[in-house]
Formats: C-alpha cells, sequence, structure tokens
C-alpha cells in the first residue's frame, strides 16, 4: 500500500508544472466553445460562422499553448534542444492536432457536456415562465371580459328606479356593488372559495329579479359537502350568458334553473334557459371564452356539454376539484 507521502512525491514539480499549462489550454478551449461558439451555433442558428470560430479558435489555442511548451516549459524544466520556429510550430498540423487539439478538446468535454445540460435546463425554464405568462395574461383577458351590456342595462335600471324613488334602487346599488367589488378586487388570487363565488351568482340573478320583475323567478339550488376552491368566474360566465339569452331574447315568462353540486371533490353544474331558437347571435362568445379558460386551469380534469331543444338550452359542466 502507497501512503500518501508515497503520492505527494510522486507527482513532481515537472508533471505539476505540465499538467498547469495543460489546464489552461482545456480553460480557454472550453471558454471559447461554451461561451462563444455554442451560442451562434445553438441561439443564433449561424452554423458558418461558428464553425469557423471552433476551427480558428481551436487551432490559435493549440499553437499558443505549443509555442508556451516549446519557448517557456521546456527551458523552465532544462530540455535542451533545438527550438522549431513559429512559422514552424504553426505549420506543423500533425503534431498540433494530435498532440494538442484534440487533447484540449478531450479536457474540455466535461465542461461542454456541462454546460448544454445547464442551457437546456434554462431554456426549459424560460419556456414555462414564458407559457405561464402567456396564460397569466389570457386568463386575466378572459376573466375581464364581464358583459358591458349587462353594466350598461343594470346602470340604466338604477337610474328609472332612482327617478321613481324606488327603494329598489339601493337594493341594485348594493348588489352592483358586491359584483363590482368582487370582480375587481376579491379574486385576483388562482383560486378562491367556491362560497363566494355562489354569493356571486346569487346577486347576480338578483340583479336580474329586480329588473325583469316577475317575468324571472328563479330555480337557484346548490349543495356542498366541503370548502371547496374554484378557479373564479366561471361560473359566473354561464348565469351571465344565461341572463343574456333567455331574459333579453324571450318574451313572457322565463325559464331560468340553476343546480350546483360540490361532492367528493367534484363540482356539477346543470342549468337550463329558456332562449330564442331564431336568434342570430346564438349563445354568444361567453360559453366559447368559458372553455378556453377552462382548457387552461383544469386541463383533462373537465367535462362541458351544451344542448339546445324545443326553446331551452341546457348546459352541464363538472369539475375535478382535487
Amino acid at each position: 500500500m502507497v501512503d500518501e507521502g508515497g503520492i505527494a512525491q510522486s507527482i513532481s514539480p515537472d508533471l505539476l508544472l505540465k499538467l498547469f499549462f495543460h489546464l489552461l489550454a482545456v480553460g480557454a478551449t472550453s471558454y471559447v466553445i461554451c461561451l462563444k461558439v455554442l451560442p451562434l451555433l445553438l441561439e443564433k442558428k449561424n452554423w458558418l460562422t461558428g464553425t469557423i470560430y471552433l476551427l480558428v479558435s481551436v487551432y490559435l489555442i493549440g499553437l499558443i499553448n505549443r509555442i508556451a511548451v516549446i519557448y517557456l516549459l521546456e527551458p523552465i524544466l532544462g530540455i535542451d534542444k533545438e527550438k522549431e520556429s513559429v512559422v514552424e510550430i504553426a505549420t506543423n498540423f500533425p503534431v498540433l492536432i494530435r498532440h494538442y487539439i484534440i487533447g484540449n478538446i478531450a479536457g474540455a468535454l466535461p465542461f461542454i457536456i456541462f454546460y448544454l445540460i445547464l442551457d437546456r435546463q434554462m431554456v426549459l425554464r424560460k419556456q414555462l415562465e414564458t407559457e405561464q405568462q402567456k396564460k397569466d395574461a389570457e386568463l386575466i383577458a378572459l376573466k375581464s371580459q364581464l358583459n358591458p351590456h349587462f353594466l350598461f342595462n343594470t346602470l340604466n335600471n338604477i337610474y328609472s328606479l332612482s327617478l321613481q324613488q324606488s327603494p329598489l334602487a339601493a337594493v341594485s346599488i348594493e348588489k352592483l356593488s358586491f359584483i363590482l367589488d368582487y370582480v375587481l378586487y376579491r379574486c385576483t388570487d388562482n383560486y378562491v372559495s367556491l362560497q363566494k363565488e355562489i354569493e356571486l351568482m346569487e346577486n347576480y340573478i338578483e340583479l336580474g329579479k329586480i329588473r325583469y320583475g316577475n317575468r324571472l323567478k328563479p330555480a337557484f339550488t346548490y349543495s356542498t359537502d366541503h370548502s371547496y376552491k374554484i378557479a373564479p368566474l366561471l361560473l359566473l360566465t354561464i348565469v351571465e350568458n344565461m341572463l343574456k339569452h333567455s331574459a333579453d331574447g324571450v318574451n313572457g315568462q322565463i325559464h331560468f334553473l340553476v343546480d350546483i353540486t360540490a361532492e367528493k371533490n367534484q363540482l356539477k353544474l346543470v342549468t337550463e334557459n329558456s332562449f330564442d331558437e331564431n336568434s342570430p347571435e346564438g349563445q354568444g362568445i361567453g360559453l366559447t371564452n368559458l372553455q378556453k379558460q377552462l382548457d387552461l386551469l383544469y386541463p383533462g380534469r373537465y367535462a362541458f356539454g351544451m344542448k339546445a331543444d324545443n326553446g331551452i338550452f341546457s348546459t352541464h359542466l363538472s369539475i375535478d376539484l382535487t
């Protein structure tokens, strides 16, 4: 067995000096390839410039390395032999390639592999951040599309009630204030209380009842077995769409049903509303936006269906809340 002293003695100063010169060349090769050549090849896709840069760089590093060995290292080590001229060194390609360039690249290979792994991780992280930013921006845009038609009609209705000095004007303002406060300030998180979303829907429907009077007698039921969280404003989109296409599009009594069940981490929403089968608008862009939000927030974890039959439009939504 060789002890530590024997190992230390076997590593001579000459060997350490040679290793130092080699490591300098390997470090230079690693720097050039990782920070100069690979960005040209991978990021800018500039293959011609990158290839030329690589060939010229490894040649120059090998050349400088050999010149340093002949004119610095060998005299230090006491090696006395006839020295080649710089021109002879520069044109002796077989020696440069075999003894310097290949060795420098081989020594730099672990650093190159590490750089490629690190660069790949950074690219993936940037892609994820970009996708998340895009997703957040799209969700913000979709959530911000509270129907201006509804707001205008509600404010107009409040104005009419105020002229009549109706006590319902104050009730309408209270309901609308709750809705605007919630939409603008209370649902900025990715997920909010399902109970708060239900309260939002109730206030929204109450405003509809004030506006349409006896024509609208909604059946609104819900039951939960737990305090669940849900992405904000999803359910309101459906109710908003129902009011728009039933109350504004149908004369006479309005059929309006909303049933929500949240049990065992499963949310189920069933709705039915009257609608004008001859309306050119169909059911509007609201439900299209809803499906986009569901795709972003609950990919593979929801089912959504729609059906129109004899003047009744129905929707069925189920979401896995786990």
